[in-house]
């Protein structure tokens, strides 16, 4: 894969900027936040150059994978589908470290609001373009069916971008929902996916066996 050097220099800058902003924190920044938004969990501010250089590592893993994937030549017929996730997932590590910043600073934040919507638009993202996902042992719906066959994992790509887009809409509707609610809403289209993705590629691939 190519690398994107202005993500690259963004996820440094992102980094550098975290020391300026480091003495100002804390002793204590936030770690967890509960299904109402509040802080129920802390670690020490050091770990905050941790939540700095993952979106990095998380960026250089996916970089790494279809080099040691088997199946490497299928990522150069959907590139653009590989490449747009590895941006939307990047960006998304990186907002969350800002955001954690934000909130150690004694700023305000909601941040089930802003983990929910990003999720969605994450969850989107990847269904728009799930139908172009190739045969690959790293990315995409996985399991014992489609890895068996092509076709399979063709015609389950192709349909399951509706459970994923479905996905990402329901996450973004929980943002603004109570935390209980939210939770259960997630959790119904977590198995609606979870069913859609189990189910549909094992009776295609037993039709297909006969």
């Amino acid at each position: 894969m190519k690398k994107n050097w202005i993500l690259i220099t963004l996820i440094l800058i992102s980094f550098a900027a975290t020391f300026l902003v480091y003495p100002d924190l804390p002793p204590q920044i936030p770690r967890h936040w509960n299904l109402q938004g509040e802080v129920d969990a802390y670690w020490a501010k050091d770990f905050i150059f941790f939540t700095a250089i993952l979106p990095l590592l998380i960026y250089i893993m996916m970089l790494l994978l279809p080099k040691i994937d088997p199946k490497k030549r299928s990522y150069d017929l959907h590139k653009k589908a590989y490449s747009i996730t590895i941006l939307a997932i990047t960006l998304f590590m990186v907002a969350i470290h800002w955001i954690t910043v934000y909130a150690s600073l004694g700023n305000s934040v909601n941040i089930k609001i802003f983990v929910n919507l990003g999720v969605g638009i994450l969850f989107i993202v990847l269904g728009n373009y799930m139908g172009q996902i190739r045969h690959n042992y790293f990315f995409g719906i996985r399991n014992p069916w489609t890895l068996a066959s092509e076709e399979v994992w063709t015609k389950t790509h192709r349909v399951g971008r509706y459970p994923f887009v479905l996905l990402g809409v329901i996450f973004m509707i929980s943002a603004f929902l109570p935390g209980e609610i939210s939770a259960i809403l997630i959790g119904i289209g977590l198995a609606i996916l979870l069913f859609f993705s189990t189910v549909y590629s094992y009776l295609l691939f037993r039709k297909l066996d006969k």
